[in-house]
């Protein structure tokens, strides 16, 4: 599904490559975040034994995962012939890592899955800044898919309408100068009525709807949906979230490099 791209002006690009430049050289001699960067507290044993109930699930295309899954069985998670990719959850805000995220990239990549990472925005710091956060934890060799840039409720509250889609933006800004590659944007249908339509209209969208399927104001529609927070999937002793490709989509368009 090809989307229509808006034509950045020279001025944009002036103050975008301005912006980074001078927060990475403050950053890296003044204020060096990574040194501040804790990891959640997280039991590596944890679950003990399954946390779920019923049958498995089905009919998926992609899961994402962070440290709320705990310890994944990877050699029995890569018999899936559902799982065409894995996004894992890498940091959030300015200085919160996710606990998992190293070994779950590796093991991911180890047993042949595609895999790309996401970030959680969170108030309390700019845009720009986050993705400084992002890009010094993960490392761009690993991944096979687009960066996700996740914007929900609970991390941007007490932001208003503005304020949301300027740190969104600056995030952007940031990820397509020094990776030169769009993220996707993750929010629920509701969010991106509320928060994001129609600024954000020429990006693929990563949509989060349980009872249905998305429906988006205007003209975009989503790229991949999240239909379930309770997936069941062998190989993962809790819930995950469950994602389908949009008709027309494959992973071949979520690819960093086509």
């Amino acid at each position: 599904m090809n989307k229509k791209r808006k034509k950045k002006t020279n001025k944009e690009k002036i103050y975008t490559a301005t912006f980074i430049i001078l927060a990475l050289i403050f950053f890296t001699f003044y204020i060096a975040p990574w040194n501040f960067i804790t990891e959640i507290r997280y039991d590596k044993k944890w679950p003990y034994q399954d946390q779920t109930s019923g049958s498995y699930s089905g009919d998926y295309d992609g899961i994402d995962i962070s440290r709320h899954q705990g310890k994944i069985r990877w050699d029995e998670l890569k018999k899936n012939t559902h799982i065409q990719f894995i996004y894992i959850k890498a940091t959030e805000g300015l200085t919160l890592n996710d606990p998992c995220y190293e070994e779950n990239i590796k093991n991911a990549r180890k047993h042949g899955f595609k895999v790309g990472s996401y970030h959680f925005l969170s108030k309390g710091s700019l845009g720009e800044l986050q993705f400084l956060h992002f890009h010094h934890v993960i490392n761009k060799s690993e991944q096979d898919l687009r960066p996700v840039i996740d914007a929900e409720d609970d991390g941007t509250f007490g932001w208003s309408r503005s304020q949301i889609q300027s740190h969104l933006k600056g995030f952007i800004r940031a990820c397509e100068m020094i990776y030169g590659v769009q993220p996707i944007i993750y929010c629920s249908a509701s969010y991106y009525k509320d928060y994001l339509s129609p600024e954000f209209d020429e990006y693929l969208h990563f949509i989060a709807s349980y009872s249905g399927k998305p429906v988006l104001p205007g003209e975009p529609t989503y790229d991949i949906w999240q239909f379930s927070r309770k997936g069941r999937i062998p190989g993962i002793w809790n819930w995950v979230d469950l994602n389908r490709f949009a008709e027309g989509m494959n992973v071949e368009e979520i690819l960093w490099h086509k």
